[in-house]
């Protein structure tokens, strides 16, 4: 039924709510049915003189509430929306689900039926030392975790000893641990002048004094870090070096030496966040391979298996250094979770880990050139291995604003605000390419970001 179009008259909702719920009214009625197909949106829009915006994010609303379904170069058709949640019911069986949170950086997930089943396969069967797991338990890691862990970092190009290896629920908590094991209320701690928003939050935490470092396209500039030395109160240079979040730069070889040296001189320590270091396939050495005694080096999970396995691979510099971050740990966490360290411990044993790695890899690859398509024309950094975007803003349009306009995408728009250290924030946004979104949605709202980019902020936003 593609000369279907809805009646928008009597609606004194907003336009984009008003397409919606014509489409749920239409269905109930029988003016739609399930598999009829619906206009094309540019279509649709110049029936209803609305701007193309409007009537995809109608659809993407629609969507939402599981009207309607996309198929890549067939259309959009009416879905029945008891149908879609009994399938959901009988697939999800009584798991419960969550809702994403598009503001952080997600990877995106498996959708191979074998991947997923040999996911599952090394979840359930933890069920069998379940009991030990719900445990207290102390800080000497078990060997066959250590084990698992030095094979994960491998890919790194880290000479690990296993023993060393240090655990945390996460990067973030790795982060605290380390900040709070090093670290005076009033001390200074370096970053990049555009960097990762958790840092901030700790050293507000901590009562420390966050300095944004002036950069170029190969990061940090040694005389910016020797100036902030120079000041007497820095304690450490914190570093999100490997396909950064949110810049997606890399720093080179040559640029983590010069750094490495620069902090040798001053003192002060290096606290490498390599949270997108297994992405990158052809990744420089690890600031911790270069200056070892001097750097703390943490390898998450989130970013390269799933987010909610919060889980960090931890590397100390010194054995000082790595008592004090056990205190730490127990201090304010306890114990890393039993549970996820078994689970990351086979699933790396059993090749899953890897196998997911290398998914996530190829589907990031796909996923930029899919944006590379819609985006041609815009002003972003990427990294072909990366799975989030640096866009920049062309004239007219402000971050607050595009944020508000696309909120209902299925896609993680953030913007430049959270990021900026040092500076006024510049009008740009990260944009997140992963998360419970295939191909065929991450398209769609790519070309509405697009469409959206192209129009007059003032006249996208009348019919809202």
């Amino acid at each position: 039924m593609t000369d279907w179009h809805p009646d928008l008259k009597n609606s004194d909702a907003p336009r984009y709510i008003a397409i919606a719920d014509s489409i749920a009214s239409d269905l109930s009625s029988g003016r739609l049915s399930p598999g009829d197909r619906l206009p094309a949106q540019r279509q649709l829009a110049k029936i209803l003189g609305l701007d193309f915006t409007t009537v995809a994010r109608g659809y993407t609303e629609a969507r939402r509430r599981g009207l309607l379904s996309s198929q890549v170069g067939s259309g959009t058709f009416v879905t029945d929306p008891s149908d879609a949640g009994s399938k959901d019911r009988s697939e999800a069986g009584s798991t419960r689900i969550c809702a994403p949170d598009f503001s952080m950086n997600l990877p995106p997930e498996p959708g191979d039926r074998q991947l997923n089943a040999k996911m599952q396969a090394g979840y359930r069967a933890l069920s069998g030392e379940l009991m030990p797991l719900l445990r207290y338990q102390t800080l000497d890691t078990a060997e066959q975790d250590q084990l698992a862990a030095a094979r994960w970092l491998e890919n790194t190009g880290l000479p690990t000893e296993p023993s060393q290896i240090l655990f945390a629920s996460g990067a973030q908590s790795a982060l605290g641990h380390i900040l709070a094991a090093t670290t005076e209320p009033g001390d200074q701690l370096a970053c990049e002048d555009i960097t990762y928003p958790g840092i901030r939050s700790l050293a507000a935490q901590f009562g420390l004094e966050l300095i944004g470092l002036e950069t170029d396209e190969a990061g940090v500039l040694p005389d910016s870090l020797h100036s902030a030395i120079g000041e007497g109160r820095l304690k450490a240079l914190y570093l999100n070096p490997t396909i950064q979040n949110p810049t997606t730069k890399t720093v080179p070889y040559h640029r983590r030496k010069e750094l490495v040296e620069c902090a040798e001189r001053g003192g002060i320590a290096i606290l490498e966040d390599d949270a997108y270091g297994q992405l990158c396939r052809k990744a420089p050495l690890p600031f911790a391979a270069l200056a070892p005694e001097s750097t703390w080096y943490i390898g998450s999970l989130s970013k390269t298996l799933g987010a909610g396995l919060r889980l960090a691979y931890v590397l100390a510099p010194g054995t000082g250094a790595r008592w004090k971050f056990a205190r730490a740990v127990r201090t304010s966490q306890v114990m890393p979770s039993p549970i996820m360290t078994a689970l990351a411990t086979r699933w790396i044993e059993d090749g899953t880990a890897f196998l997911l790695l290398d998914h996530i890899r190829s589907e990031s690859a796909a996923r930029q050139q899919l944006a590379a398509q819609h985006l041609h024309r815009q002003d972003y950094l990427a990294d072909p291995e990366g799975f989030h975007l640096w866009l920049g803003l062309p004239g007219g349009w402000t971050r607050s604003a595009l944020v508000s306009q696309l909120r209902n995408l299925p896609i993680g728009i953030t913007e430049a605000d959270a990021f900026t250290a040092r500076g006024t924030p510049a009008e740009r946004v990260r944009i997140g390419l992963g998360g419970p979104v295939d191909r065929t949605q991450l398209g769609h709202a790519l070309e509405v970001l697009s469409q959206t980019l192209e129009a007059s902020p003032v006249g996208s936003s009348v019919y809202f």
